[in-house]
């Protein structure tokens, strides 16, 4: 069935978006079929339809992200207005806050968007505090975005939209990552824009919520055709069996209306799924945990998540864990997997043993960590197959919703699929105990009752399984004990009755869905991520070294100094030359940066061993004359021009570095950044794309860890240090085209293209980096000095 979704009370021509008989075609697969859709200014659209349906590719043609910067074969006409095209006019949330995040900082990702509208920077602080206050986020700007908890980066991302004042706002997914709090945050959010006027498209599969908040709703079916449009209610209730059918609500939710999330309607959710009170046999402990603690950051400043922890977890327990965002949930799972050791404390966890080399297994949060092979067939065979699909496979296929996908890449599925994916690979063999980090979030009710579904069976063959959730009716449903987590702490530790009929606990842990007053996190208080260990170090110089005049000269013109300086050191003929121009940037360092002897030691150690083992080699294995003097040392016999010529290419090289280190040592990277395209007039597109790579360069090592966890828990880790690293290499290698591809989609969805991305003086800078005669004089000495010792000492 084909329609269009009606427009009551829209005036003639007020139409923003108008698409007629759309079809969608990625390379692999189908996603749009012949849909008719208008989208009207002011209108609120709720989108609704199974994962892998389409939602998400309607939503990038009306922002004009198809085909404009998403690769597609389109059929049909999309007429967008004008204004529409004009940077900040459409903003997008994305499934994934993580993927649409170019800057390194709150304050600065929010910034982006404003700089590509041109808004002046005298207004942009004011605009970016509203943000932050409309998001609920209470982080200070200053803060790492890295570091901020999934669902705090969700919230950053609906900042940094809502600060470009958007004419159309596209929420896609927004809740995923969310609390209930958080979500019903959220909810509060699109009720004042949309009051405010501003024309409203919204992805959710938490969608019962928004019945009586989105007057307009489109059912998309599965073939990605629109099986219906019109006013939510009255659309919902026509197609209530429809709904439940294609399973995208549960069958056992009574009707469009009722008490969603609601502490009555929770308890006694969850006292219909208690199994008969029976009598139990005395359960051996597969966990124990005593006085458990964790922290970030070891070494200096440590940042503790968990608070001395006591629980034990018994064979075929169903444990639920919930808590606020930042709570040390994954933390805590990570713990119970044993991919991480404990601060403090002990944890007693199951071991391998015959037959059974990984007793306990791990779902990840991103379920791109557990993929090992490029196809979804050989993912769920572990191993590759031919054109012959096993049974078992083609089962899993279609138990999870699968089918027609098992020649696709994983990494090329949605967001959902993945999920689903993951969780089939985690089930199809055979664990003591099964951990998931959010199994069903981003799922459609049907695939969320195939998950269940399997992890109950896999319970009742007396399996343990430990999950978290945002979703409180997940937890009363599945759910034998629930643990909430509260700021690293057990508030509760019960059976999900005594949870639900406590309602003060509930909202302190915000688990309600309406929660007063609006919770707002204390400024500074994030719980780190462990991809940000050493973030800090890495992004930006310390408070001492930036106050150093070093510190205060521009970082355009000092590159260019660092350049000139290090072409000039490599002129160096003779060993007088080459120490004199090596001392000059060490006596920089100290005099210029502020470092102590033992900080510029600990900066340059890895180099000079290196340069040392660079002139024993020259001085052992130079190529020995008749006539070349040489010495002996023990029972080498040396050459005295071998260890010239070392000590000569030793102290160039290490006055190169040694300018290099100057200049990282004193540098801000993001001002290094706005630096080139604000004074050097470098094209933003190089400038600040490279920003966004750079920002990617510390989770690497956290990749590089989940991948070889992953890879761990299913037995696929190698023996070989060298193997290990070339397998590891390609999941590595396209996990970052595939994130550069989706941070380049979010750059330009937030106005990043046209002259804001290639004229530097086509867009606004939130940092001024001015440019002083010190910078010029800077340039003048460092040159005159080195050519000078180059002439005057011979």
């Amino acid at each position: 069935m084909m329609t269009s979704l009606p427009s009551p009370g829209a005036q003639p021509g007020s139409s923003l978006v108008a698409i007629r008989g759309l079809s969608v075609r990625y390379e692999e697969r189908q996603v749009l079929n012949r849909v008719d859709f208008t989208l009207q200014r002011g209108q609120s659209v709720l989108v609704v339809g199974a994962s892998g349906s389409g939602k998400s590719t309607l939503a990038m043609v009306v922002a004009g992200l198809i085909p404009e910067s998403v690769e597609a074969e389109i059929e049909g006409t999309i007429d967008r207005d004008p204004v529409l095209d004009k940077p900040g006019r459409v903003g997008y949330i994305f499934q994934d806050p993580e993927s649409q995040f170019c800057q390194l900082t709150v304050g600065q990702e929010i910034a982006f968007g404003l700089e590509n509208m041109r808004v002046d920077r005298s207004q942009m602080d004011p605009r970016i505090a509203d943000a932050l206050q409309a998001a609920h986020l209470a982080v200070s700007p200053s803060a790492y975005d890295l570091t901020l908890s999934g669902g705090m980066k969700q919230k950053l991302a609906i900042a940094a939209a809502l600060a470009q004042n958007p004419e159309v706002v596209v929420f896609d997914e927004p809740t995923a990552n969310l609390d209930p709090q958080g979500t019903a945050e959220v909810f509060h959010e699109i009720r004042r824009l949309q009051d405010s006027g501003r024309t409203l498209l919204v992805i959710e599969h938490k969608f019962l919520a928004f019945v009586d908040l989105l007057p307009q709703v489109v059912l998309i079916d599965r073939r990605g055709t629109v099986r219906a449009g019109g006013p939510t209610r009255q659309v919902m209730d026509e197609q209530w069996p429809w709904l439940v059918q294609e399973g995208l609500v549960p069958a056992w939710w009574k009707g469009i209306s009722g008490a969603w999330g609601q502490p009555a309607a929770l308890e006694a959710l969850a006292a219909a799924h208690r199994p008969p009170e029976a009598p139990e046999a005395a359960r051996p402990d597969l966990f124990e945990a005593r006085g458990l603690r964790f922290a970030y950051g070891k070494r200096k400043a440590p940042q503790e998540v968990l608070h001395g922890l006591d629980f034990r977890i018994g064979a075929g327990e169903k444990l639920v864990i919930v808590g606020p965002n930042g709570s040390g949930k994954s933390t805590l799972l990570s713990l119970l997997a044993g991919l991480s050791k404990p601060s403090a404390g002990e944890m007693t966890r199951p071991v391998a043993r015959e037959g059974m080399p990984v007793p306990v297994v791990l779902g990840f949060q991103n379920p791109e960590h557990q993929f090992v092979y490029e196809r979804v067939a050989d993912e769920l065979a572990d191993g590759y197959v031919g054109d012959e699909m096993p049974a078992k496979v083609a089962a899993l296929l279609k138990q999870f919703g699968l089918e027609g996908y098992e020649s696709h890449s994983p990494f090329s599925l949605s967001q959902g699929q993945k999920r689903r994916l993951a969780v089939a690979v985690m089930v199809k063999d055979d664990h003591l105990a099964y951990i998931l980090d959010e199994p069903t979030f981003g799922q459609d009710a049907r695939t969320q009752e195939a998950i269940v579904t399997q992890l109950e069976a896999l319970n009742e063959q007396g399996r343990t399984v430990v999950i978290t959730t945002h979703d409180m009716e997940l937890a009363a449903r599945f759910a034998s004990r629930v643990m909430v987590l509260i700021a690293g702490d057990i508030a509760f530790d019960g059976p999900p009755e005594e949870l639900f009929a406590n309602t003060p606990l509930m909202e302190r842990a915000h688990l309600l869905p309406e929660s007063s007053p609006p919770f707002a996190q204390p400024a500074g208080e994030v719980a780190p991520d462990p991809a940000t260990r050493g973030w800090s170090r890495f992004a930006e110089v310390s408070a001492a070294q930036k106050r150093s005049w070093m510190g205060q000269l521009n970082p355009s013109f000092k590159l260019i100094a660092t350049m000139l300086a290090m072409g000039i050191a490599m002129f160096a003929a003779n060993i007088p030359q080459a120490v004199a121009l090596a001392a000059l940037p060490l006596i920089l360092l100290w005099v210029g940066a502020k470092l102590t002897p033992g900080q510029i030691a600990k900066r340059m150690a890895p180099f000079v061993i290196f340069f040392i083992l660079y002139t024993w080699t020259l001085t052992a294995y130079s190529r020995v004359g008749p006539h070349t003097p040489v010495f002996y040392f023990l029972w080498y016999r040396l050459s005295w021009t071998g260890l010239d010529n070392g000590l000569v290419l030793a102290f160039r090289m290490l006055a190169s570095v040694a300018f290099g280190v100057l200049f990282v040592s004193t540098t801000d990277l993001t001002d290094l950044i706005v630096s080139l395209s604000q004074n050097l007039q470098v094209s933003p597109r190089f400038s600040y794309g490279s920003l966004a790579g750079i920002r990617v360069f510390p989770l690497f090592e956290d990749e590089w860890r989940k991948i070889r966890q992953a890879r761990q828990l299913r037995g696929k880790e190698g023996r070989f240090r060298m193997a290990r690293i070339v397998t590891y290499a390609l999941p590595l290698l396209s996990q970052a085209i595939r994130m550069g591809e989706r941070v380049s989609i979010a750059m330009e969805a937030r106005g990043f293209k046209g002259a804001a991305a290639q004229d530097p003086k086509a867009r606004t800078y939130y940092r001024e980096i001015p440019v002083c005669w010190g910078d010029g004089v800077y340039i003048l000495a460092i040159c005159a000095v080195s050519v000078a010792i180059l002439v005057l000492i011979r």
